[in-house]
């Protein structure tokens, strides 16, 4: 482990410690107290902690979505209104005990300061308290700490950005699960709404119902295909050209798109931004 993230380790842990013994409350795995409304907020953490998380077995690396503010963002289930981590037998967070549950997730319902010492009351019940603020105000000059390596964390990662898109088209990528140029070749351009960046890989955005975003650029490099008269929606997959084509294309302008407008939130880059970004008719007939 290097010296950096010992260090991230140390402020989270210590972190842990502080809250858990500095606050009191009511049984929040009590169903008639508790319906766990605390773990409807949407958390950000860095790889490093969902690294622990999938390596502990709390998770896998697809409970964990690209953020724009930390690396990654957990996993929200829009059924039940609740992060991932929520489990209904126990009626709380499963690693609540863990030591390594994210510093955001302690701060609900108290905060860091209670100066008149009155009870706090959360969404369901009464019985809130700070019962150490010395301990409270350490753990509140950590979680400064643990944002400011969160961040850094963040910057680092997306720089990354362009070596998951060349792993993506690895040749190598052909014997593996994800290859980005297999992927093209099997949906129609007409489903293709961008791209996605994933744990280790760059993927497909699949488009929320049909778009003709595909149609100016398959023009640009393909024009006298049969489909793109006037029956582009037929067209059923992406082709060698226009997918080897797409992939030049990332390779140019995504990371100059990614420095000018920051990441994207869930590490989604739809291809009417990035057209946008190139202005693409302006590279009308290049090859």
């Amino acid at each position: 482990m290097d010296q950096n993230n010992k260090y991230f380790w140390q402020v989270v842990t210590q972190f842990n410690k502080l809250m858990k013994s500095a606050i009191e409350g009511p049984n929040c795995i009590d169903p008639q107290i508790c319906h766990g409304d605390c773990c409807s907020i949407k958390i950000d953490v860095p790889k490093v902690l969902a690294e622990e998380y999938v390596k502990r077995r709390y998770a896998t690396i697809n409970d964990f979505i690209r953020s724009n503010i930390f690396s990654f963002q957990l996993r929200f289930d829009e059924k039940t209104g609740k992060c991932f981590l929520f489990d209904k037998e126990i009626n709380g967070c499963a690693i609540h005990n863990s030591g390594i549950k994210p510093p955001q997730c302690w701060i609900y319902p108290t905060g860091f300061s209670n100066p008149e010492n009155k009870q706090v009351k959360c969404k369901k019940a009464d019985g809130w308290n700070i019962i150490d603020c010395q301990k409270v105000e350490q753990a509140k000059n950590l979680l400064q700490i643990f944002v400011f390596l969160s961040k850094l964390e963040a910057k680092k990662e997306l720089n990354l950005l362009k070596r998951r898109l060349y792993d993506s088209d690895n040749d190598k990528s052909l014997n593996s699960l994800h290859s980005l140029k297999e992927d093209l070749k099997k949906i129609a351009p007409s489903r293709l709404g961008g791209f996605k960046d994933f744990w280790e890989h760059i993927g497909l955005l699949p488009a929320e119902g049909l778009t003709l975003q595909m149609k100016k650029f398959c023009f640009l490099y393909r024009r006298n295909c049969e489909y793109l008269k006037d029956n582009f929606i037929a067209c059923p997959n992406i082709c060698e050209t226009i997918a080897y084509q797409l992939i030049e294309f990332l390779k140019l302008n995504l990371m100059p798109y990614v420095k000018e407008n920051g990441a994207d939130i869930n590490g989604e880059y739809p291809l009417y931004k990035l057209f946008a970004f190139k202005k693409l008719t302006s590279f009308k007939g290049e090859r």
